[in-house]
This record gives structure tokens, C-alpha cells and sequence, in this order.
């Protein structure tokens, strides 16, 4: 399943224990004394983590990017229930090292009491991920593949596992895969349901996900999956698909284009809506704190 850091209590971290009830079932958040809000959630995409922090690719620092993004959150009034990185984790091809600064660059989060959930995008490199967060590894639900569910208040999140190779830049979900999300979909129809992957739903450019006709074929016949959020493009986007809410997550680290701007959102669920604020990396950017209302379809 994708890996969940678990938060870690400031007492407890003193003491150098976990808190408890923050384990490897991807259930609700153990509650704390300050505010939480439990259908408010953290998404970022693209993160690009690379062991060389002071090395550029794009005239960006990664880590530096990233340390922003942490420091943004981590002012927020009112702590969200969690985190979720829709993969791209690493630098470009998943060295052991992108995973260790990873680790570093996360703890802070974790030790302020929220919960990261991690997926796996083209960059990404199973292997050297689950052996460097290999006290977090669990049991997949898919052979070959990390995904799971994560149960909210108002809805239901399907984690999944987009990375077909290593540097390569399509993704697949694969027929295993997405006969699982089916099941799970079908056990849990009680609660809007929102899809996240690492790859857009592309059908024509052959760089997104290649069995996005068979996710689809999933998904929209199944009137409670409400969202497919993903990344991989670096841009900031939200389109329809047959009523279904496509919300592109803006890149943490480098942009392709002048008219993108890196950043991350905060997402508040309820059960007819998804309310979405984009943040941007310069706090005085024009774009900073754009609001989007997005009503489920029935």
C-alpha cells in the first residue's frame, strides 16, 4: 500500500517514541489537543526531493522548494488531518539518497502531529523507497503495487500505484490493480469516493496513464467516485470527466512554463463538495489563495 509516516506526538517524540494510534492502517487521524480538521487535507505532487541539496535542476532547489511548502503548512491556524504526496518523490530515477533527505524533510511535518501518505509517480523507485521507509512498509493490497484506502469523515480516498518503470514517463495501473479498486469501490459506497494517482487521465498524449479507458471504465459507471486527483503534469488544473472532478496538483519543485506557478492546495471534503485553495510558493504571487467550489455529481 502506499507508506503513511505516522505523526508523531511532541511529547513522545521527546522521549523518542511514536505516538501511538497512527499506524499502518490508513483509518482516521489519532486525534490531539489542538484544533484538527478532519475533512481538510494536504495535497502535493512533484515533489522531486534530490540528495545534492544544493544542486539546481531548473534554477530550482528542490529541498528548498519543499522546506516552503513545510513551513506554509506548518503555519496554517488550524492543523489538517493529514498529508498526501501524489508521487514524483524523488529527483528523476529514486537514488537511496532523494529518500533519505526525503525522510529529513518530512519529520518535521510528522513531529507537528500530522500524518504523509506516500505515493509512487515515474520517478519514483520502489525498491530504494521501501528500503529506505522500511519500518513503515505494510502488506500491499495489490501483488506488485502499493494502494489502499484511506477512510475520512466525508469520504473515502483511493490511494494507488501509477509507477509502471522507473524514468519512464507513462503510467499504468494495470488490470490487477483496478479490478481491486473496483472491489473496494463496491465495499464502500456510503461515502463519496476520490481516486489519487500519480499520472493524469490523459487519453491522446501517450504520456499519461495507458489504461485510462479501463479506469474510467471503473470509475464512472460508479456514481460515488466523485474525484480523480493526480499530478505528473508540474501544472494547475480542474477539468471534468462524465460529472467526475479532474483536480491537476501544481508542482512543488520546477514548472515547465512561465505561466505555472509551484505550489500545493489544501482540500476541505464534504459530502456534496470539494472546496480547493491553491497555494503558491511566493506568498505574493497574483494566484496565491484562489478559491474553487466543486459540487459532487449525483
Amino acid at each position: 500500500m502506499p507508506l503513511t509516516l505516522p505523526a508523531i506526538s511532541r511529547r513522545k517524540f521527546l522521549a523518542g517514541t511514536l505516538a501511538a494510534g497512527a499506524g499502518w492502517l490508513l483509518g482516521r487521524t489519532a486525534p490531539s489537543a489542538e484544533q484538527v480538521e478532519p475533512n481538510r487535507w494536504i495535497f502535493l505532487a512533484d515533489t522531486h526531493i534530490w540528495a545534492q541539496r544544493d544542486k539546481e535542476h531548473r534554477g530550482v532547489k528542490p529541498a528548498a522548494n519543499f522546506a516552503l511548502v513545510r513551513q506554509a503548512i506548518l503555519r496554517l491556524p488550524d492543523k489538517p488531518a493529514g498529508v498526501i504526496i501524489a508521487g514524483d518523490l524523488a529527483y528523476m530515477d529514486g537514488q537511496p539518497g532523494d529518500y533519505a533527505v526525503l525522510s529529513e524533510e518530512l519529520k518535521p511535518l510528522q513531529e507537528a502531529g500530522l500524518a504523509i501518505h506516500l505515493l509512487l509517480g515515474n520517478h519514483d523507485h520502489r525498491e530504494n523507497f521501501f528500503a529506505a521507509f522500511k519500518e513503515r512498509k505494510g502488506q500491499s493490497s495489490v501483488a506488485d503495487r502499493h494502494a489502499a484506502v484511506l477512510e475520512t469523515p466525508a469520504a473515502n480516498m483511493f490511494l494507488l500505484d501509477s509507477l509502471l518503470r522507473t524514468n519512464f514517463t507513462p503510467g499504468q495501473l494495470g488490470q490487477e490493480q483496478l479490478k481491486w479498486l473496483a472491489e473496494a469501490l463496491d465495499k464502500r459506497s456510503d461515502k463519496p469516493a476520490v481516486v489519487v494517482a500519480h499520472h493524469y487521465p490523459e487519453k491522446v498524449v501517450k504520456s499519461g496513464l495507458l489504461d485510462v479507458k479501463q479506469l474510467y471504465e471503473v470509475i464512472v459507471p460508479r456514481r460515488h467516485v466523485k474525484a480523480f486527483i493526480f499530478g505528473h503534469s508540474h501544472v494547475w488544473r480542474i477539468a471534468e470527466h462524465e460529472g467526475i472532478q479532474l483536480i491537476n496538483i501544481p508542482a512543488a519543485a520546477w514548472v515547465f512554463s512561465t505561466a505555472e506557478v509551484a505550489g500545493w492546495v489544501e482540500a476541505t471534503v464534504s459530502a456534496d463538495h470539494i472546496s480547493l485553495v491553491r497555494h503558491c510558493l511566493d506568498p505574493t504571487n497574483p494566484k496565491e489563495g484562489q478559491k474553487a467550489e466543486l459540487k459532487w455529481r449525483s
